[in-house]
């Protein structure tokens, strides 16, 4: 599995999981059903993990400071690969967003009803978080590979990077083209690294557990996929036609 266990292998099993869930009622949700289909696919040539605690097989004493205060952090999935000659550890990082909407699944005789979550500037620097938390896992030979999966019918998250510059969360941006580093916020030579931060309108309050700039070390480009759309005539529904089409991002986090 491991050297097929890319990019490409992911939109492939999301392609497939859509067929079969084409929504989903949390982050949770997600984050199991694609185990499952991983753990499906591979069977007994992987271990799945989720929540998996990193920094805990060490006795965090003698952890550097950095280490201290990230001892807890944990992989949403964890994948342990069993090949014949070597073992592979892989990290996903899942993140739903959602738009109001509400869809009956005739087939399975299901409801789900998704609420509208906001504080999407909040989320957006969650997003990005996961991408640096790989990124040091990475360096520190936590794992070996790391991607991040986001999924979201919320269409002003997606649509193209044209985003107001003025934004207070402009650099925390996920919208399709936007890429890291760019000519607004190009990587510093010495430091080796983009810093993602709020501009200086950003609260206090909205800041509040977030304050720390991001540092991002490797090159991003962002790009939405269809993942399902929804048909809502079928549930005799003419609410949130608009939040009907499911979108998904997919980062692979360089090792060079």
């Amino acid at each position: 599995m491991g050297d097929e266990f890319n990019e490409k292998e992911i939109k492939e099993l999301m392609e497939k999981l859509s067929k079969k869930r084409p929504v989903f009622d949390s982050e949770d949700d997600f984050k199991f059903s694609l185990a499952w289909e991983i753990k499906e696919k591979y069977r007994d040539h992987v271990e799945i993990r989720l929540e998996k605690k990193m920094n805990n097989n060490k006795n965090a004493s003698s952890l550097e400071e950095e280490d201290q205060n990230n001892k807890n952090e944990r992989i949403d999935i964890f994948i342990i690969v069993k090949n014949e000659n070597y073992m592979e550890k892989i990290g996903i990082e899942l993140k739903y967003f959602t738009a109001e909407i509400e869809w009956r699944d005739n087939e399975n005789d299901e409801t789900f009803k998704l609420a509208n979550q906001a504080a999407y500037n909040i989320k957006c620097y969650d997003a990005w978080k996961d991408v640096e938390r790989l990124e040091n896992f990475i360096d520190k030979g936590f794992i070996n590979k790391g991607f991040i999966i986001w999924l979201t019918n919320v269409k002003s998250l997606t649509d193209k990077d044209d985003f107001n510059r003025n934004n207070y969360y402009y650099e925390f941006r996920i919208r399709n083209g936007r890429k890291i580093p760019d000519e607004n916020n190009p990587r510093d030579p010495e430091k080796g690294y983009v810093e993602l931060k709020w501009n200086k309108d950003a609260s206090e309050g909205t800041k509040k557990g977030r304050e720390d700039p991001i540092r991002i070390k490797k090159n991003y480009n962002v790009s939405w996929n269809e993942y399902s759309i929804l048909n809502l005539e079928d549930n005799n529904s003419h609410k949130k036609i608009s939040n009907n089409i499911f979108k998904y991002a997919l980062l692979e986090i360089p090792t060079y």
